[in-house]
């Protein structure tokens, strides 16, 4: 899964929670999916910054 799939995913999850589509077993299971994708957006991110430093860093050193 990529970064923009997983934020995709989550926007369909909250457009579905405030539209009230979903009951509440299904919410709560929906509640669990959105943490893990955010978890794993966050981990992305923290990934593509710590490249960037290292590539900025990098660059200084030329």
């Amino acid at each position: 899964m990529t970064y923009e799939e997983a934020m995709a995913r989550l926007d369909v999850i909250a457009r579905e929670m405030e539209n009230n589509e979903t009951g509440i077993d299904e919410m709560a299971a929906r509640l669990q999916e959105a943490q893990g994708l955010v978890k794993f957006c966050r981990e992305k991110l923290l990934e593509a910054e710590k490249n960037c430093k290292s590539l900025l860093s990098s660059s200084e050193n030329v």
